[in-house]
């Protein structure tokens, strides 16, 4: 700062220097000046000029447009084709197509500790604990050894208590955090209720920190809140829905999973699923209005085997590439066809079999069975 005048020169090794000069007793005006640096004393304000304020602006433009091109070359994977999910930078093959979440929605790392405890797996193996079939072949821990006869645990996972049932009546909760679930594909909130007790529930569309959610027969048909079947309007869109009351929810739990209230009855309600399934569902049953969020969740690509190998699923192989005696499609001489009018699974049952009992007494509540992908 110079007695009677503002002088500043910025500079930097390979560049002009930039001279911005306020003109005496003028406020609000400055001149920018490219030029060498100053030999002599610069002490007196210089005039600012058409050409050097045109200069200026076409410097800062073609300095805009080179650091736009530098952080295209270094960017950490390609644009984002929605929100919440990014690709990663194609270091391999293996990369190519692989997309992540950007846990963007997220709002804190730490997770509550006294809701949270280690959840020991069969993986799909009996009360008994003898190893069956069906988890030799497709079922995992995850936890594999690193040859040197310790475990490697980089995968652990900890399993957070949800409260499915939403069995905290008539007191209001705020959300505190949004945080991660490594034992769903939806993202879970802490909610903290007047009494001071801390539960988690599932995130929906549309919840935001600090957001008031009350579970109430009288509760206002809003985003959050938990309700029975029986005080939803037609039409509204529910989640984590019970399928027997005071059982918890049991149904559409899953990312950007909802059901509609297609109609009520004296003693049941009409809901149609996301699987397209139309059931009916006792009036007592208890929901929450909304719907799960994450939607995008359905379209990220592992990109490589080993990815879901460590989230604890075994590598599949086709019947056809297996001997006669481990797959009623094995064996033959190179490319052999089956040799069967339809296909099999390994236990020699048809692969297009409805597997559900239709002597259920719950059958008689589904009133439009889900299609299949052909029938869509």
């Amino acid at each position: 700062q110079q007695p009677g005048g503002a002088f500043l020169v910025a500079t930097s090794p390979g560049r002009d220097v930039i001279q911005q000069v306020q003109r005496p007793g003028v406020a609000g005006r400055v001149g920018l000046v490219f030029g060498s640096p100053p030999t002599k004393d610069v002490s007196s304000p210089l005039q600012p000029s058409p050409l050097a304020f045109f200069m200026a602006i076409a410097g800062a433009a073609a300095a805009l447009s080179r650091a736009r091109v530098t952080r295209q070359a270094w960017a950490k994977g390609a644009p984002q084709s929605t929100s919440g999910i990014r690709y990663r930078t194609p270091l391999g093959n293996h990369l190519r197509n692989a997309s992540i979440a950007t846990f963007e929605e997220c709002t804190e790392r730490r997770r509550y500790e006294p809701l949270v405890f280690k959840f020991g797996r069969r993986y799909a193996r009996a009360k008994g604990g003898h190893i069956q079939m069906a988890a030799r072949r497709s079922r995992c821990s995850g936890h594999h050894s690193t040859g040197l006869g310790l475990s490697f645990t980089r995968h652990a996972r900890r399993y957070r208590v949800i409260d499915f049932g939403r069995t905290k009546r008539g007191i209001f909760g705020t959300i505190e955090t949004i945080e991660y679930d490594p034992f769903r594909n939806a993202r879970i909130c802490l909610v903290k209720y007047e009494d001071g007790e801390k539960r988690y529930i599932l995130h929906g569309l549309g919840y935001f920190v600090g957001q008031q959610v009350i579970s109430d027969e009288q509760a206002p048909v809003f985003v959050g809140n938990a309700m029975p079947l029986s005080a939803v309007t037609i039409g509204t869109q529910v989640h984590n829905i019970e399928m027997q009351p005071g059982k918890g929810g049991a149904l559409q739990r899953a990312a950007g999973a909802a059901a509609t209230v297609l109609s009520k009855d004296y003693e049941t309600v009409t809901v149609k699923l996301q699987s397209t399934e139309v059931r009916l569902l006792k009036k007592d049953c208890w929901c929450t209005i909304g719907r799960v969020g994450r939607t995008e969740a359905n379209m990220i690509d592992k990109g490589k085997a080993g990815k879901r190998y460590q989230l604890g699923w075994r590598p599949r192989v086709h019947g056809k590439a297996k001997n006669a005696c481990d797959h009623p499609h094995g064996g033959g001489e190179g490319h052999s066809p089956i040799g069967h009018n339809y296909p099999m699974n390994p236990f020699g049952q048809c692969i297009f079999k409805r597997t559900r009992n239709p002597k259920k007494k719950s059958s008689k509540m589904i009133l439009i069975r889900t299609k299949r992908k052909s029938e869509l």
